[in-house]
């Protein structure tokens, strides 16, 4: 088991968690995209809401499109290598993820709205960001820690190195792409990029609207 079919078996028991506390997912658990990899060293994880225009293939081989429709994106940090801590940054990330299919965008991320949704399936409110698992909460996990076993170890140094081999490839081909065909669009535009090796990291495609409109950003 990796760390990422870890988290998913964690998924699984969060959202029992949030439905036994009043919160209907139904609307949001066949939609999360939950990830695990090197994000920014300052975050333990993000949510990030995105829409998705898809088809989906049924088992009858008809395809059905799906308009507009709403992926949650978790991403927890790879670099972290304890099974309870990371539970909690994915409960935390899964109530950002609550609090936008029930009040939209227009609140602060960490605003009365979260706060409450976060209170309610345990987690301490007080220190604004950072949310500790309360009490109830914290033996639940624990528990849910045990059933599930031991936490994956971090990966070989080969193993590291693999990765990194790999995330250059797709995010550095993936980018290079992607500046190429804004430059055939718009050849007086020009882009260099700093801090190469630090390319997988950084690099976060948000949505790319037909071939006119490339929203990116890029961290440092």
């Amino acid at each position: 088991m990796n760390k990422l079919a870890y988290l998913n078996a964690m998924l699984k028991k969060s959202i029992i968690l949030f439905e036994n506390n009043g919160y209907d997912l139904s609307g949001i658990k066949e939609n999360i995209n939950l990830q695990c990899r090197g994000i920014r060293k300052d975050w333990d994880g993000y949510h990030q809401q995105i829409h998705d225009n898809n088809f989906d293939l049924k088992e009858e081989n008809n395809y059905r499109y799906y308009p507009n429709r709403n992926i949650h994106k978790i991403v927890i940090s790879s670099k972290i290598n304890n099974s309870f801590r990371a539970t909690e940054i994915l409960i935390h990330e899964l109530c950002h993820a609550v609090q936008d299919e029930l009040h939209g965008y227009d609140c602060k991320p960490h605003g009365k709205e979260f706060k409450a949704i976060a209170f309610s399936v345990g987690l301490d409110v007080v220190y604004g960001r950072h949310t500790p698992a309360l009490p109830a909460l914290e033996a639940q996990i624990k528990n849910w820690n045990r059933e599930a076993g031991t936490y994956p170890h971090p990966s070989s140094s080969f193993e590291q190195i693999e990765n990194l081999i790999i995330n250059i490839i797709n995010y550095g081909g993936c980018a290079y792409l992607l500046v190429l065909a804004f430059k055939i669009i718009n050849p007086e535009y020009s882009l260099t990029f700093n801090y190469i090796d630090r390319l997988p990291n950084v690099i976060e495609f948000y949505h790319i609207e037909g071939w006119k409109n490339f929203d990116f950003f890029i961290f440092f």
